[in-house]
Order: C-alpha cells, then sequence, then structure tokens
C-alpha cells in the first residue's frame, strides 16, 4: 500500500529530513522516505520513481544543498509530471532556484527553520491531510495544454537526465534575487482553445515607439531571455517564433523581470499573438513586487524584488486602478504597507489563511480579505496594513472561508474598513499550537468547538488535547460554549480517561506538558 507523503531531500540534509519524516508520523502521516524505504538490492533509481508514483502527496525540504542538487530537481520534476500536489517546505532562508522555482506550484508553503519545530510540522501534516483526503482536482491550476506540454517536457528531462542520476549532480545557476517565500510558479500556459489578443494596430501606439518598431524590421530572432546580457542596451528589438511564444516562465504583469521569457512575456502583454512578430523591449528600474495574471492565454507569476524589469513598446497601456493582488505578502517581506491592489474572485477560493482579523503575513491574501469582510466573493479593492507578529492566530470560518490556527509567526497583516470582534478571541483547537504562548489564557469556545476533537485526562489533561472538549469535560463550560481561562503545567507520566458532562477522555503515558482550567460556577 502506498504512503501519503514522499520526502524529498538532499543527501546532506537526511538528518533533518528524518526528523521531519519523524514528526509526520507521529501526527498520522505515513511517509516513503530515501534511503530508508528503498528495497535493498533493487535499482535505487526504480525505487524512487516507483515512491513518487504511490505516494498522494510530495514534499520538498529546500535548502542551499537541495536547492544545488540534481536529485532533488528531477524528484520534483517527476511528481508534477504525476500530477502530485507539491508541499515545498523551506529548511533555510533560501532562494529556490528557477529550476526547482517553475515546478513548485503548491499554495502550500511553509517557512520552518524557525523554533518552535512543533507547530512547523502540525502545520504541514494538517495541509497534507486536507489534501489527502479531498476528492482529486480537475486540473490544479494547469490547463489541459499545460500539462500535455509540461508532461512532455518532464519525459524529455527524464530520458535523458535518468542515466546521469546516480552518476553526477549538477547545480542549477544561481539567482541574485533574495528569499522568496512560497510562490507559486507553473508553466506558461497556452490552451489551443483560447484566441490570439488581436495585434497592436498604428492607432493605438506612440509615435516613438512606430519609429522603434519601423527601424527594427530587420531584427534576429529573440533570445529566451533578456537577463542573458544585463549590459544589453535597449530599446532591443527582435522576432518571436510561434514556438518560442510557448516556451519558458514569465514573472510579472505589463512589467517583467527580465529574466522572465521574452516572447511568453510579449504574448502576456499584448504585444503579439500567439503566431509570433516583431517586438520591441524597453528595460525600466526594479520593483518591489511582480503580480502574476493569466492574460491571453499565458500565466505569468507573481514575484518578490528584482532588480531590472522590462516592458514592451506596443503593448495596450495598463488598466487603470489598482494593480492585482499577489497571492501572499510575503513574496517580499520588506514590501511597504499599506499596499492597496485588486482581487479577482478566483483569487478569493485560493490559497490558505491563517488567524482571524490578524492573520500570518503568508496567508493567502484575497482569501484573508474575503475571511475578514472586506470583499466579497467576487473579489473586490483591499487595503492590506502591516501588524506586529504574534504568538498564536486562531482559526475560524467566516463568509465562507475556513481559516486555520497557527503559533508564533514574525510578521502579520490585517485590512482596513475590517470589523473587529470585541471581547476573548475565539479558542484554537489545541493549546501546544503555540508551545510559548503565556497562561492563563482566556479566550470563547464556540458550541461546535465545544464537540470537537480528542482529549486525555481528567481534571488535567495533555498538553494537546482539544482546548474546548476538554473545557466542557472539566466543567469550566457547559456545552454550548462560553469563555474559558486555561494553564499550562507540568507534564504527567500518567493521564486517566473518564466519562464526564457528555464527553468520553482517554488514558495516556507520558506527556511534557498539562492544561488545566480556571473552574466558574454557570
Amino acid at each position: 500500500m502506498g504512503k501519503t507523503a514522499f520526502i524529498s531531500h538532499a543527501s546532506e540534509d537526511a538528518e533533518r529530513a528524518m526528523a521531519v519524516c519523524a514528526a509526520l508520523e507521529a501526527q498520522g502521516v505515513s511517509c516513503w522516505i530515501a534511503p530508508r524505504d528503498v528495497t535493498p538490492g533493487r535499482d535505487y533509481a526504480s525505487e524512487i520513481l516507483d515512491g513518487i508514483a504511490g505516494c498522494t502527496v510530495f514534499v520538498v525540504l529546500l535548502s542551499a544543498e537541495a536547492n544545488a542538487s540534481g536529485f532533488v530537481r528531477r524528484e520534483v520534476e517527476r511528481a508534477v509530471s504525476k500530477n502530485k500536489p507539491v508541499f515545498p517546505v523551506r529548511l533555510e532562508a533560501v532562494v529556490p532556484s528557477k529550476a526547482l522555482e517553475l515546478f513548485l506550484s503548491s499554495a502550500h508553503w511553509i517557512d520552518a527553520w524557525d523554533p518552535p519545530y512543533e507547530a512547523h510540522w502540525q502545520r504541514l501534516a494538517a495541509v497534507i491531510r486536507g489534501e489527502a483526503s479531498a476528492p482529486p482536482a480537475p486540473t490544479a491550476r494547469l490547463g489541459h495544454g499545460t500539462r500535455r506540454m509540461l508532461a512532455g517536457t518532464v519525459a524529455l528531462m527524464l530520458l535523458v537526465g535518468i542515466g546521469g542520476w546516480l552518476v553526477h549532480d549538477p547545480a542549477p545557476p544561481a539567482v541574485s534575487s533574495p528569499p522568496v517565500p512560497k510562490n507559486d510558479p507553473s508553466p506558461a500556459a497556452m490552451p489551443a482553445s483560447q484566441p490570439a489578443p488581436p495585434a497592436p494596430t498604428a492607432a493605438d501606439t506612440p509615435r516613438a515607439e512606430i519609429a522603434m518598431t519601423a527601424a527594427a524590421s530587420d531584427a534576429g530572432p529573440c533570445p529566451q531571455r533578456l537577463s542573458v546580457n544585463p549590459a544589453l542596451e535597449t530599446p532591443f528589438a527582435c522576432r518571436c517564433s510561434a514556438e518560442a511564444v510557448r516556451e519558458g516562465t514569465v514573472w510579472g504583469t505589463d512589467v517583467y523581470t527580465d529574466d522572465s521569457a521574452v516572447c511568453a512575456a510579449a504574448v502576456h502583454a499584448g504585444a503579439i499573438g500567439r503566431d509570433g512578430g516583431l517586438v520591441t523591449a524597453l528595460r525600466e528600474a526594479g520593483r518591489d513586487i511582480y503580480v502574476g495574471t493569466a492574460r491571453h492565454g499565458v500565466n505569468s507569476h507573481d514575484y518578490g524584488r528584482y532588480d531590472r524589469s522590462l516592458r514592451f513598446a506596443g503593448a495596450p497601456a495598463p488598466a487603470p486602478g489598482p494593480e492585482p493582488c499577489p497571492q501572499r505578502l510575503s513574496i517580499n517581506a520588506d514590501l511597504p504597507l499599506p499596499y492597496t491592489c485588486q482581487c479577482t474572485a478566483e483569487a478569493v477560493r485560493q490559497g490558505t489563511v491563517w488567524g482571524t482579523d490578524v492573520y500570518t503575513r503568508d496567508s493567502g491574501l484575497c482569501g484573508a480579505a474575503a475571511h475578514a469582510g472586506v470583499v466579497g466573493s467576487e473579489g473586490g479593492t483591499i487595503t492590506a496594513f502591516d501588524a506586529p507578529g504574534r504568538d498564536l492566530y486562531v482559526g475560524t470560518t467566516r463568509h465562507g472561508i475556513a481559516s486555520n490556527d497557527y503559533g508564533r509567526y514574525a510578521n502579520s497583516l490585517r485590512f482596513d474598513n475590517a470589523a473587529v470582534a470585541t471581547g476573548p478571541e475565539p479558542c484554537p483547537q489545541r493549546l501546544s499550537i503555540s508551545p510559548d504562548l503565556p497562561t492563563p489564557f482566556s479566550c470563547n469556545c464556540s458550541a461546535e468547538a465545544a464537540g470537537k476533537g480528542t482529549i486525555w485526562g481528567t481534571d488535567v489533561y495533555t498538553g494537546d488535547s482539544y482546548l474546548c472538549s476538554a473545557a466542557v469535560h472539566a466543567g469550566a463550560m457547559p456545552r454550548t460554549g462560553g469563555a474559558i481561562t486555561v494553564y499550562r503545567e507540568a507534564g504527567r507520566d500518567l493521564y486517566v480517561g473518564s466519562a464526564r458532562n457528555g464527553v468520553r477522555s482517554h488514558d495516556y503515558g507520558h506527556s511534557a506538558s498539562s492544561i488545566r482550567f480556571l473552574i466558574r460556577t454557570f
């Protein structure tokens, strides 16, 4: 029987990878990890491929060593070719290489280099369990044309690369941009059913740009990226073939990182159609953020700070008003706030959210805005504000969006015009989500939360017992919910279960921490 999660890691990270594996399996997520699960005497590469195929999800542990690992890159390629949900986990503050970034299309990116590590692994296990129990998604945000193109590309790379898999481990080219958390890139999609954009006419084009285009009539073929020569002067004219417009990855909208694929970016900008044509590229200063969108059959992607940009002469002017929202503000930790942008209806439904009223900075931005009530399901304009990090973010279900609990996180965000509830905040599912949270801690249990989850002990409970159910069992509140106050205590060697107040608790052995409740008369 297949395992739930395949863990991909560089050999130098083997000890840390085994620690992640042990933590996930303690949370009920079965793992396949090399070399532990490689059958002795069998072909190593074949075992890896079978392991990926047999698992439900794919976890890749990112570090400086993983970034330079051909093993890791090929394993990610294989997982994407098999349509496995990919969960990138950064063990260090490293920049994912573009070779890896191309394939990291999961919305569930986790930064896990700061303690307490238990909270990171609980979070990872929770999103993996949600993915493993969900019905299969029909497209996972990739069009049919993209999946065929990607599968063909990966198959070719595997045929070329698998012979060298066991021989050498070449490093990908260095990337000079700063750390980029939780990107969601995928190859530029070119659905055959989508009509090509009309070519710009002379009436739409400023005189200076017409002159540049006329002077470029004898231009040669375009390079894949302008960044191949940072000193190349612009305006730079070249010709895109029909094949070139379908190749490469693009970051940004209207203005792009200058390492974006030139011809695919020109189609995305509306400067040429899918049949290719003459383009004139103009360099601009770098930006703090590049926001990805889907236009003219090309999917572009979010990116943080980059030192050089490009745009295209003859492309339609950007739409008036705020630019589209990135998936997450954490794409650039130094992005100045407040930040105003436009959420689409599709963006509201994407990404994972942690918190209520105040959210982790790496939450899905538009999903968090909908949860906070500042936009509806159809999207709209939002303004995000900076907020200090917290020891605890509590998940709730509001406005059709379910957010999640999380422990300590360094940066938060909130929204303009969002109504903030008064009184005690909602209770987290477990106090163990934030091991350093000071107690006594007061929060409010809903009637729904009072009947959820498993608890261990009587009067004094394990630190990972479901908080509201334990409060009912202890007699600290009725089954209808209410405010509770919880205290941490030292761990015990034995917790004895019992049935009280309509709740059944269970026996347990040694646990490192305990909780008890302030008992009120009600």
